[in-house]
């Protein structure tokens, strides 16, 4: 284990970024999930997640689910500089791949409807954020940043 250096500019910069958008995404989640929030909070009008969540099957939900609140999660402690972020991350990441198994396997059977966004891409967005910011996070945990 590296000794614990001085905390690099990077580490903050990609913490800011991450957190930025996996807020996004859990803010997205949030509409998109339950409607009856609108009534007490005003919130922004939906990317159409709602119809994309309902879609999926229980699995492949609580898997993107999972990536998206443990990649928020990850995000923070990254910004925090907390090394418990790259074992947050790593999760994180591992949900996300379950997820785009799911979408994967919808394409080739063409199950695919036509929905306001696209499951592929949304999915794989999610699995390659939050391996970006894995991957960054073991890489400044090895050099002793966080």
């Amino acid at each position: 284990m590296a000794e614990k250096r001085a905390r690099g500019i990077l580490v903050t910069v990609f913490g800011v970024v991450g957190t930025a958008c996996f807020a996004l995404l859990a803010l997205e989640y949030v509409v998109a999930r339950y409607d009856g929030l609108g009534a007490l909070v005003v919130l922004p009008a939906s990317m159409g997640l709602g119809e994309f969540l309902t879609a999926l099957p229980d699995w492949s939900s609580f898997a993107v689910t999972l990536g998206i609140w443990l990649g928020l999660l990850g995000a923070v402690l990254l910004l925090l500089g907390d090394r418990a972020s790259v074992l947050v991350l790593a999760l994180s990441f591992l949900a996300s791949l379950v997820a785009f198994a799911w979408a994967v396997l919808a394409l080739v059977q063409g199950d695919l409807q036509a929905m306001t966004i696209s499951p592929l891409e949304y999915i794989a967005s999610l699995l390659l954020g939050s391996f970006g910011l894995w991957l960054y996070a073991r890489t400044a945990k090895r050099y002793g940043r966080i």
